[in-house]
This record gives structure tokens, sequence and C-alpha cells, in this order.
């Protein structure tokens, strides 16, 4: 039967080692981020240095490997970051990553043939941003996390799609997030980060991001919670429904990860994408399941928005931090603590980490452990304070992070099937032919070998030397030996030709590198761009009408703009003359049915004042009806090279990405999310009020800074 195609496997590799256990647990590509512009700059991350390495690594093994370049970049960051990419570009890195409208011009005109992903970063959630990607110069789309399985498979399909020969625009790929951490923000449009830090602080578009939403807020009514804190996705028993929507790649998050937990997580993925390739069918085993959970998990997990809007299920519950796995209550607390005993039918051992949850949080990492005859357990040595009938959970496993320590340890644990051909016919020297896949090396011994005096070499000695690949990615696989009868064929002489063949086919399969720009050519591009200029913000003072039909003619007037959601400027003709309509960043859903189901009245309601559009969209709809389009903040438009990538498609950029505003006011936008925060306001540690607006669609929700 042939095999179902199944996606690509994608795993998260925040240095070497975790590199190495994506690789040896069945990763098809690995992620990985340099020293600058990449969204986890915290994580360990490569060195230019280790970078040629580490590609080796993994392309010898058939992986592989996209480089993050996916944050916001400065007007005087631009070049620095165009001569990274074509770094990148010299040394076979197969794609990069990258949220920044500027820097995907650069690539796209002068090193046209480096493939671009567009990140999670660029907020794209809808079909109608495909075509507009495409001809910014992506070959793949790595959409909003908020999309549902049907969304996908609807944006899968447009990606899909065969272009007419000659257009630049051709058909692209689909990555999604199928496991690990989730955003409460909409991906590349928060600012709470970099505000709550002060309005220079640690920018989620800059790589630095804080993690508030991890955080507990106040509500409204006085209580307490991580409330925009969402559990961790998990999508290993919906393979079959990810595969057949069209999705090319599943992404494991986690760039911050030990390597232990990314030889789990790409272990078990890359075990069911087997199964749904053999057998058509995902049954996923408890005991795998349960070492997901044990590796990492915030209150278990959650589907995400795969099948609709999860609610207040989607919230990591008491902690935003790991949960581990739930053992039992304590029984007993003896010797002030330092020794319990819990009641459980899991397993204990020393080394375990546990955690106790009662009136306080406390635990360790256990010294001790010991069954009673009663079947509970005793364990040590315990700081803190403790009672009978606190919660205990493993939270670190010893022995499943020794197994998947020990996965990656070994670099040639990953094999790859070699075909190998022996022929010493005719008088002819012997001669060694590799094939792997499209690769292929031979060797060839110098001189014709003797004819045999007595017993000749035979086949069963020559197959045993040829398959000797010991320390090496290869396996054998079919093995043809063509020889005459009579030859006499040293095992030395074989071994050679092996060994020279298999050098020869090391050479071949890391041969992928490309001429990147010189020096010269690359100093030109500085100067034919200007990249020594810098965007002059024109600092529009736009005053955004969010959720409120009901604002008079008053409301709209004043010392500034004001920007009106599409569908009340709709219902208002009366302020149709001094206000600008504008699209939500996020239309996604009601507002995109909103959109499309009135578009031709809304073409003649804009016709006169264009329209504000603050995310890639809906572009190209109303630019082909001959609307002016005005870019929003929502495109994150911060440096000029993003600039002129816009007007190429016909936006005039209105107000640039809020990260370039150096101060901001009340009802400045932190976040935009789809869980419904049910809550008029929330109320930070530090007594920072923020209120919750909803959208006029009633389908997203905004913080707003009070």
């Amino acid at each position: 039967m042939k095999k179902r195609k199944t996606p690509e496997l994608l795993s998260p590799a925040g240095g070497m080692e975790q590199l190495k256990a994506a690789v040896q647990n069945g990763a098809d590509a690995v992620y990985m981020g340099g020293p600058a512009f990449n969204a986890r700059a915290k994580a360990d991350n490569f060195t230019k240095e280790d970078m040629e390495e580490a590609i080796d690594y993994a392309h010898l093994r058939n992986v592989k490997v996209y480089i993050t370049m996916n944050t916001l970049i400065k007007d005087s960051e631009l070049f620095k970051a165009f001569s990274y990419a074509n770094f990148f570009y010299g040394i076979g890195v197969d794609a990069l990553i990258v949220q920044d409208l500027g820097l995907a011009r650069l690539i796209r005109n002068y090193l046209p043939d480096f493939p671009m992903h567009l990140s999670t970063q660029g907020t794209l959630y809808n079909k109608w941003a495909v075509e507009t990607v495409r001809e910014l110069g992506f070959k793949r789309i790595i959409p909003a996390r908020e999309l549902s399985l049907e969304e996908i498979k609807e944006l899968a399909e447009e990606c899909h799609k065969e272009k007419p020969s000659g257009n630049k625009g051709k058909n692209c790929q689909v990555e999604v997030f199928a496991h690990g951490a989730l955003c409460m923000c909409y991906s590349g449009q928060c600012q709470m980060s970099r505000v709550l830090g002060g309005i220079n602080g640690r920018s989620g578009n800059r790589g630095l991001c804080a993690q508030p939403c991890r955080l507990p807020y106040t509500d409204d009514k006085g209580k307490t919670s991580y409330i925009l804190s969402p559990k961790d996705i998990c999508t290993l028993e919906h393979i079959p429904q990810l595969a057949m929507a069209g999705v090319d790649s599943l992404k494991i998050e986690g760039r911050l990860k030990s390597p232990e937990y990314v030889a789990v997580v790409t272990s078990i993925y890359r075990k069911y994408l087997d199964m749904y390739g053999e057998e058509g069918y995902v049954k996923v085993k408890a005991s795998d399941m349960e070492r997901l959970l044990q590796i990492f998990n915030r209150g278990g997990f959650t589907t995400g928005y795969l099948f609709g809007n999860p609610g207040k299920s989607l919230l990591s519950g008491e902690s935003p931090k790991n949960s581990g796995i739930f053992l039992g209550k304590v029984r007993a607390v003896k010797k002030s603590s330092t020794l319990i005993d819990i009641d459980t039918d899991r397993q204990l051992g020393i080394g375990d980490g546990v955690e106790i949850r009662g009136e306080t949080v406390t635990g360790n990492v256990l010294s001790y452990c010991k069954e009673n005859a009663n079947g509970s357990f005793r364990i040590g040595d315990i700081k803190g304070r403790v009672s009978p009938g606190d919660k205990v959970y493993k939270v670190t496993d010893k022995a499943l992070n020794r197994d998947a320590a020990d996965s990656y340890r070994d670099d040639y644990r990953k094999k790859i099937a070699l075909d190998i051909e022996f022929t010493a016919t005719g008088g002819r020297p012997c001669k060694v032919v590799l094939r792997e896949g499209q690769y292929t090396a031979a060797a060839e011994a110098p001189s014709p070998p003797e004819r045999a005096e007595k017993a000749p070499t035979s086949e069963e000695k020559i197959r045993r030397q040829l398959c000797k690949l010991g320390n090496t990615v290869f396996e054998p696989g079919r093995v043809d030996i063509k020889t005459d009868d009579d030859l006499m064929l040293p095992l030395s002489t074989i071994n050679h030709l092996r060994r020279e063949a298999l050098g020869r086919l090391e050479e071949v399969k890391l041969a992928s590198r490309r001429k990147p720009l010189s020096e010269e050519e690359s100093l030109e591009v500085f100067r034919m761009e200007e990249l020594d200029k810098e965007l002059l913000q024109e600092d529009v003072r736009g005053k955004y009408i969010y959720g409120s039909r009901g604002i008079s003619r008053e409301d709209v007037m004043g010392e500034y703009e004001t920007f009106l959601p599409i569908e009340v400027f709709m219902e208002r003709p009366d302020l149709r003359e001094v206000t600008l309509p504008y699209i939500l960043n996020v239309s996604r859903g009601r507002l995109d049915e909103y959109v499309d189901l009135h578009f031709e009245e809304i073409v003649r309601a804009v016709r006169k004042n264009g329209i504000l559009i603050g995310n890639i969209g809906w572009i190209k709809r109303f630019r082909e009806r001959g609307i002016k389009v005005y870019g929003d903040y929502g495109l994150n438009v911060y440096n000029l090279q993003s600039k002129k990538a816009l007007a190429e498609i016909g936006v005039e950029t209105k107000v640039y990405s809020h990260e370039l505003q150096r101060s901001v006011a009340s009802g400045f936008p932190l976040m935009i999310t789809e869980h419904p925060i049910e809550s008029s306001y929330i109320v930070d540690r530090k007594g920072v009020k923020y209120s919750i607006v909803s959208s006029c669609s009633g389908d997203k929700y905004l913080v707003l800074l009070v």
C-alpha cells in the first residue's frame, strides 16, 4: 500500500544539543536562530561559527534548516541584517523565517532564490492574504495560531492553487503550530511587554518578550488569577485531520526548552506521523500522552482554536508554569516536614522533582524515596510547610530525562539507507558506487584485480566489507555485487574504496552551498537602497474609535483625525466626511464575514475617503477595485524598506508600527485576543489598570492602557 503523504515535522533548536535531539529523534527540519534578529533572543542560539557545523550536521542526515530572522528591524540595523541573511544564503540554509517586510524586500530583490517563510508574527489569518504574500516573495505561510481546522484547510487550498506559468505568485506552503506554548495576543500585535517595561522595554516584536501574559491579574470582581495565560497546545491526536486539511509542516514550539523536551516531543510526534503515513489513523497510547504531559504542560493541554473558541478551558488555571503530573495527596508529615507520606499509584524515584501545593507551594528533587507497606510512598528531603491533604505533583522525571538524553548523545543513532553497487568484471578496475536519494558518489581502484591462484574472494566477504559503515550516518540498503568468478580481491582495497566513496558522498550532500553576494555587491545594495537613510516617522495622532456605535458628530471632531470601524462608518453616513474608516488589524471571523458580505457597498462608500487597513488580508481586494489603501499600525512598518515594500503593492503607509512610538497615552492598544475576557478591566501586580473593550464585531477583545 502506498504511504500517505505526511506533513514535515519541524522541531525547535535553541542550541546544538537541542538540534541533535531533534535530528536524532526524527525531525524532518529544524528551526533555529542566531545571536540577533530572532524572536527568541534569550535562547542559547548559534554563533555564525556554530551555524556551519549545525547545518552540516543536519544536512548530512537529510534534515532541513530554517533560520529565524523574525523580528522587526530598525533602519540602522537593516544592512547588518541583510548581510546576515547573505551569510545564511551562502552556507546553505534552506529558508529564512521573516517578519519584517523591509528585510523581505531586500532578500526578494537581491537573493531571489533564497526561500522565505512568513512568520506567525506577520499575523496572517485569511485566504485573501495569500496572493499578496506571494507577491511579497514568501514561499511558506505560518498563519495565526487562532485558526480553526476549517480555516486552515481553506488557507491551504488557496496556497496550493497552481498559478499560470510566468506568474511570480507561485503556490506556497502552510506551516502550523502543533505543540507548545500559545500567546494570548495575536502574534505580531502585542505591545504589552514593551509598554510594561517602560516604552523602551522588552518588546515581543524585537525578540525580548517578558511574557506579561503569564502574570496574575485582578478582574473587576476582585478575583486574582492568570487570566491571560493559555495552556500549551497539543494536536497529537489530530494529526490525520491536519494532514488531510493540507498542512505542509507541523511545528513544535520551544526554542527556550531543554534538549530533553525537544527529544521527547519530537520522538512522539514522529511516531504518530509515521503511524498515520502507514495506517491512515492515529491511536495515541496513554503512556505517550503522559510522557508529553510529564516533560512540560501548563494545567494540561488544549487543542487551541482548531475546533472553535475553547473559552475558559484555554487558560492554564492556577499556575502559568509547568504543572507536572498529579501524584496524589499528602497522607502524613514526618520529622518537621522533611519526610512525608503520599498516597499515589504512580512510580517515584530518587532524583525525581516534586511540587507540593497547599497553602504554600514547595518542593524539591527527591533525595529519599521508599514505598511503604500500605502502598504509599515516603519521600524527602522536602523543604517548606506541608500539611496532610496537600496535592503532590511530579514536575520532573529523572528516568524520562535520562532516556531522552541518551537518545541524542550518539551522533550516529539515526541511520539512512544507502544503496551499494560493487563491480569487478571484464578486466576492469574494481568500482564502488553509492546511491542515497538524489546523491551519488563513486570510487575506483587504480588498476584491475589479479586472478586468484587458489580460492577467489567470495561474494559474502565482499558484501561484509562493503556493509561495514561503522560510525557514519548510513546503513546498508540494497547491495548489488557483480564480479568475475576467479578474482582475488584484497579486503583492504574494498575497504579503501568504500571509505573513499563515503567521503565523496558526504561532500556531495554538503555541497548545497550557494554563492553569496560579495562584499562589493553588498555595498552596492547599501548604496542603491540608501540603507543609511531612516524612516522619518510622521506622528499621526489618530483617534481610534473601537467598540462603541453610540457616538455623536462631536465625538469625532477635534484636533486629531478620527479612525472609525468600518461597521460604524457604514451605519453612520453622517460621519463619513470627517472620519477615515478602518478594518481592525485582526478581522478574522465576524468582521471578515461582514466585509465579504457587504464588499460592494463598502467599495462605494469608501471610494472618496479610502480605507485604513492593518493587515495584508484585505489589501489586494480593495486595490483591485481602485480604492486608496492606507497602511495602519498593524502592518508594523518599522523601516523605510517596509514602507517601500507596501508602496510597491499599492499601500500608502499612514500609521507606522507602534514599536516606533516614544510615548503612549490612555487608550493605547496593548493586545488583541480571540479569548473572551469577561471583565471590564484588569489590574496588574503594580496596580496598573487596563480596560477590556470588545470590537464592533463582538468576537475580539482589546486590552487598552487606561
